[in-house]
């Protein structure tokens, strides 16, 4: 049985050693067949250096690595060129200087490779041109840049310190377009788009295929790709779980499926590759991309701005704000998309704009955990066991059980959060139920109004209405007379009126009644 490639990004190595390789030649083949410069933008850990890899091996002319493999059958001449490959995850970042010293070094052992000596007085740019020029004697060169922005983004929380790498950066990056004639590709990959005022004003040649649907399948893994590749893996975890093989894809898809990177109809969905390769390893369901680093700035700026969880829940967003940022204007939407915590849902027919929405259950789990734990500095266990506890009183029915929760639940939270506004309450029990793993929708308009929440579980629909200093039974009459659970009784499911009061003195529920429709 091949061994999965969890952490490889080496394209050479998962040949060599006998690793799992998820065959995305054929995409490649019509990448490096049909333009010369491009840009590519996914979220963390989805394969991008594994892709850069891939492509140096093919342009280093290495068809014996690629014997079996799709692009082995296709009419590419595998002609040797000379291949400079950058990775800034690599690379010092601490200051503007310290980048620079790193890029130069890492030139300077590449020129080596290839027993080219380059002066120490040159910059980063000049560096790059002399290389790049001396090597085109020979063959034009391939020029393949990981992570470009990682020196950026690692400096999000401190603007000033930002702006400096991006300088840096764009300094760098200005002398690719003046190299045309001596190159043969050049391929970029990130998780952000800077807009073209700042980083890419001197390479505005490039190729975004970040949205194109003919690529969006080109990181990442189809549901056809898990059943083909890993068919001994999906057997060994079903046994270990309990389940049959189909029965643990539909766990497999709710948890890491859902990504999708381009709004047009009936493109696939792509499943996080870390995820699912962790999965298969351990055979145990867990937030396995979220743990391996949430960015913090991502939390603090949902703190600064006082954002709701919920208000990403169906979002709107034009293509621009997706395909590009500026440090001075970042947008959350755009930060939570290109970062993978978002994904595209549709296109709203009228107005063209994509609409948002979290990918799966492990986006929904580690992000909401990770709201909650940093606003309520709780253990994790007081979570897990919260919701374990919320679970079975919904299973039961036991509202006297659940009001008991809620009220452990709100206290939870410290005094200095706590804010005079019917949201603050609202987020608190969206969390909780979205944790729950309900279907949970919050301001649900009606033709009469506004409902609070629309919660679903498999079997039940609540209709939850939520008052301010009143009462319950003022909440249960609202949802009465505005008929707010019309919409509902077609689904098959039992109905359930829940009106919750609030004490604002308190923060926290003061009363909780429920009724059968």
């Amino acid at each position: 049985m091949k061994k999965l490639p969890i952490g490889l990004q080496t394209f050479s190595k998962l040949i060599e050693d006998d690793y799992i390789y998820v065959d995305k030649t054929a995409l490649i083949y019509n990448l490096i067949t049909t333009y010369q410069y491009y840009f590519f933008s996914r979220p963390r850990r989805f394969g991008k250096s594994l892709l850069v890899s891939t492509l140096a091996d093919i342009f280093s002319g290495d068809k014996e690595l690629f014997t079996g493999l799709a692009i082995s059958s296709l009419p590419y001449d595998w002609k040797k060129h000379p291949v400079i490959m950058i990775s800034f995850a690599d690379i010092s970042y601490r200051t503007p200087d310290e980048l620079e010293q790193g890029i130069k070094i890492s030139l300077q052992r590449i020129a080596r490779e290839y027993h080219i000596v380059l002066s120490q007085e040159f910059t980063s740019g000049q560096m790059l041109q002399e290389l790049v020029i001396t090597l085109a004697q020979t063959a034009q060169v391939v020029l393949l840049i990981d992570e470009y922005d990682y020196p950026i983004l690692q400096h999000l929380h401190n603007e000033q310190s930002a702006h400096a790498m991006r300088e840096q950066l764009k300094s760098f990056y200005a002398v690719i377009k003046g190299l045309d004639k001596y190159l043969r590709f050049v391929f970029l990959t990130g998780v952000s788009k800077f807009s073209q005022t700042s980083i890419f004003s001197g390479l505005n040649n490039l190729n975004d295929i970040s949205f194109a649907p003919e690529y969006s399948a080109l990181l990442g893994y189809t549901h056809d790709e898990i059943v083909t590749y890993f068919q001994p893996y999906l057997e060994a975890a079903a046994k270990d779980n309990d389940y049959s093989v189909d029965q643990l894809l539909l766990h497999i898809t709710e948890w890491y499926d859902g990504y999708l990177f381009t709004g047009i109809k009936n493109t696939t969905k792509m499943y996080n590759p870390f995820s699912v390769l962790l999965f298969f390893s351990r055979k145990t369901f867990a937030n396995y991309w979220f743990a391996t680093g949430t960015p913090t700035f991502l939390i603090n700026l949902f703190k600064k701005y006082n954002y709701a969880p919920q208000d990403f829940e169906r979002i709107e967003a034009t293509a621009s704000e997706l395909g590009a940022f500026e440090i001075e204007q970042i947008s959350l939407k755009t930060l939570l998309f290109q970062t993978g915590y978002l994904t595209i849902y549709g296109v709203d027919p009228i107005s063209k704009n994509y609409i948002l929405t979290y990918p799966n259950k492990e986006t929904v789990d580690g992000l909401f955990e990770y709201v909650f734990k940093s606003i309520t500095h709780q253990a994790p266990s007081y979570l897990s066991s919260i919701v374990a506890q919320v679970m079975q009183a919904l299973s039961h029915e036991d509202f006297k059980q659940l009001h008991t929760l809620l009220t452990s639940f709100y206290a939870a939270v410290p005094y200095t959060i706590k804010i005079d506004q019917e949201k603050y309450y609202q987020t608190i029990f969206y969390v909780l139920f979205k944790l729950v793993g309900a279907d949970i929708v919050v301001e649900q308009p009606t033709n009469v109004g506004r409902i609070d929440a629309i919660a679903q579980t498999k079997n039940t629909c609540y209709v939850i209405e939520m008052k301010l200093n009143a009462t319950a039974d003022a909440a249960l009459q609202q949802i009465r007379e505005k008929k707010y659970y019309q919409a509902y009784e077609t689904l098959g499911k039992k109905i359930i009126l829940v009106g919750i009061a609030f004490d604002v003195a308190s923060g926290n529920v003061s009363e909780m009644k429920y009724e059968n429709l």
